[in-house]
């Protein structure tokens, strides 16, 4: 927790994303049926007043074969897992895109933008993230990377009426991950950014 409210701080300094946001909305989406807005947790930290909102964490792209052996074979594990944050405290009010990654080998990411996002209207967008050294997990036998990407109040509306076709990751050491989404997946991360933003304020947009 320490970590990341100082990483909040290094966060609010850096510039806007990579391209402007979409000016049509998006037509012709799949018909699902979403259960109702979850959100895991609304807390406010006893010692500094830090309010903190997040959703629940939603799996993306398809099923990938991790190093944990089971007596059916190799466990499968989603590509990555996605979670939606909102914090506050006093005047300081930060939205993230919380992304994690299982990863067959070691890595390295930097403070740089190394969260992209492929709209639906094409639309390339980039989201500032700090270091990460990544954790190793004893469910999967693999090093797990936590992607902390700033969300601008821009970006913020754009992601709650458009679709995020694909996710890229990038690390410093060369190393690039693409993600795909189902149709299913694009709404649900659509209706994360919704639900949080309903929570604290943002969703939907006052006349």
């Amino acid at each position: 927790m320490i970590r990341f409210c100082q990483s909040v701080c290094i966060l609010l300094m850096v510039s806007a994303p990579l391209m402007a946001q979409a000016d049509t909305m998006v037509t012709n989406e799949p018909t699902i049926i979403l259960p109702p807005c979850a959100i895991a947790s609304d807390s406010i930290d006893p010692f500094d007043s830090l309010r903190t909102v997040v959703s629940d964490q939603l799996g993306l792209g398809y099923k990938m074969i991790s190093q944990f052996e089971t007596i059916d074979g190799p466990r499968l594990i989603d590509e990555a897992k996605a979670s939606v944050l909102h914090t506050e405290l006093d005047s300081l009010s930060v939205l993230f895109l919380q992304l994690e990654l299982p990863e067959y080998a070691p890595h390295q990411t930097e403070n740089d933008y190394n969260v992209k996002l492929k709209m639906s209207s094409d639309t390339i967008i980039g989201f500032y993230t700090v270091s990460d050294r990544g954790n190793f997990s004893r469910q999967t036998n693999m090093r797990h990377y936590q992607h902390m990407a700033l969300v601008p109040t821009d970006l913020y509306y754009m992601l709650t009426y458009e679709l995020v076709d694909l996710l890229r990751i990038e690390y410093h050491s060369g190393h690039r991950r693409t993600i795909a989404l189902t149709p299913e997946q694009q709404l649900k991360l659509r209706e994360h950014f919704r639900c949080v933003g309903e929570r604290v304020g943002y969703y939907p947009v006052s006349p």
